[in-house]
């Protein structure tokens, strides 16, 4: 027969910040890519549409994903609820 599963432990919510955060950091890197060349006038560049909307988009994501993974991380950290001993139990009785 199977052995009954442990019960899982929460998921820590700083762990979903941190993967939040490293995304963010790449969408930068990405934007660096596109604005090194816009910057340098290189002529093989990208068109000032092409660096407008990689402005909009990968800055954007990277701010929001930001935001969110600061909030993540400032929130405090869920509880967990003991479960109660049955000695305890028959004293609240």
């Amino acid at each position: 027969m199977s052995k009954p599963k442990e019960p899982q432990r929460p998921f820590n919510p700083k762990v979903r910040a941190n993967v939040y955060a490293l995304a963010a950091l790449y969408l930068v890197y990405l934007f660096y890519q596109i604005a090194k060349p816009y910057l340098t006038r290189d002529p093989y560049g990208p068109t000032t549409f092409q660096f407008v909307l990689g402005l909009i988009v990968l800055g954007g994501g990277a701010a929001i994903l930001g935001f969110l993974s600061w909030k993540m991380f400032k929130a405090p950290l869920p509880e967990e609820e003991a479960p109660a001993l049955p000695e305890e139990a028959e004293e609240e009785d």
